[in-house]
Formats: structure tokens, sequence, C-alpha cells
């Protein structure tokens, strides 16, 4: 009878960990994201992002380990294609789509929401027509929010249009920094990480290569589909 039950335990166990190995590899954005936060928010810079702030910074006359910060304190150095704050903010850099589309597109929510279905956010020439931020960062004939790339590069436009260059003082990197987010609070978190970075950035492998990171996702991949952790 115990050898019964050992095996009647062992075999829900096998169906257990087969249904959970199953959700894992169908959960990749959701657990690409917790591993950001559980890692690399703590660790320093992904290496492979250095590259693409660079770019948008020297593009806007912006210091890259500005746009570093902001990225840190918006997504936690996400690049996921399904980021979306619970406001509507999307992307790696967290646009209203309104903000990136342009105000002068007509809809009903005052907030800056426009249904992705309602409206190609991508079009370079809807973008120019409502006067909307978006930019193309890596010359593919759109403007993509969902993008690392192009979010990176609207980023470093919009904080060289309000003070935010290398040139500027602090205070008027401040003023920019809060014109992205008009919180005190949001200010402090990014040039806190921004003056960090000035004198002590650590550089992460790409989220793939490391055997550490790989432990890392596939244990966030048990906690979240067994534990509801994420």
């Amino acid at each position: 009878m115990k050898r019964l039950i050992l095996r009647l335990t062992g075999l829900m166990l096998v169906i257990v960990l087969c249904l959970g190995a199953i959700g894992w590899f169908g959960q990749h954005d959701k657990v690409n994201n917790a591993l950001y936060r559980a890692y690399y928010g703590d660790h320093g810079v992904p290496s492979v992002h250095r590259d693409v702030y660079e770019d948008a910074a020297a593009t806007y006359d912006v210091d890259w380990r500005l746009l570093a910060a902001v990225h840190r304190v918006e997504t936690i150095f996400s690049h996921s294609s399904s980021m979306r704050s619970s406001v509507g903010a999307i992307g790696p850099f967290q646009f209203m789509p309104r903000t990136w589309l342009g105000w002068q597109y007509d809809t009903d929510d005052q907030k800056g929401d426009v249904p992705e279905d309602e409206v190609d956010l991508t079009d370079l020439a809807l973008i120019e027509q409502y006067g909307g931020l978006g930019r193309d960062g890596n010359n593919d004939g759109k403007a993509d929010p969902h993008s690392l790339v192009d979010s990176a590069h609207t980023a470093a436009y919009y904080l060289s249009e309000h003070g935010g260059t290398k040139a500027d003082t602090t205070d008027s990197i401040r003023n920019a920094i809060f014109e992205y987010n008009r919180s005190e609070q949001y200010v402090n978190d990014v040039m806190s990480f921004y003056e960090s970075y000035q004198t002590d950035v650590s550089y992460l492998p790409d989220d793939k290569s490391s055997a550490t990171q790989s432990v890392a996702r596939y244990t966030i991949r048990y906690l979240e589909w067994f534990a509801g952790w994420v």
C-alpha cells in the first residue's frame, strides 16, 4: 500500500513538473521582466544596452548614463514588447501612446492612452502630422514605442529638448527629468542612478549568456508557476 501511495505521489509530481515546464516556456516576456527586476536592477547596467544608449545619446547630445538611469527607473532595463503600466504607458521607456503619436490626435482619453488597434503608432507620417515625439532610431521606416532603440532615441530627444544635454547644468537636467515624469521622487531616483553611473558602472553580460542568469531565469519561472511570486 505504501509503495502504491509513493508511486502515485511520484506520478503526480511528474505531472505537476511537466505542467510547470509548459508554463515556463510560455511566459518568456513576463519571466524576462522578472529577471530584470530581481537581478539587473541591483547589479549594474546590461552591457548589451550600452551601444543603444550611446548612439541615442550622441544623436541628441545627452549623457548616455542619463538614458541608462531613466531606463533603470522606468522599467529596470526591460526591453520586453509587453511592457505596459497601469496608466497605459508603453515600451522600455514608458511613453503614453498619445505622447508618442502626438496630442493633436483626437481621442476621448485625456490621460494619453490610444488603443493600438485604433491607429498605427509607428507611422512616421502620422507622428509628424500630430506632433508626436516618436523617433525612428534604427532607420527602419517606423517609430516603434516597443523598440528599445526607437524609445531610447525618443527619450534622448525629449530630454535634450527640455534642457538635459551634456552642456546643461545639473539643475537644468533635473528639470528635464521632471518634464519626463512630473514627480520629485522620480527626479531623485533618476539622479541617484545617474550620479552613481558617473563613477561606478558594472556591466552585465547578455541575459542569455550567463549560467548564473539562466539559473535565475528558471528559478523565477518556478516561483511564478508554483507560488505566484511575479
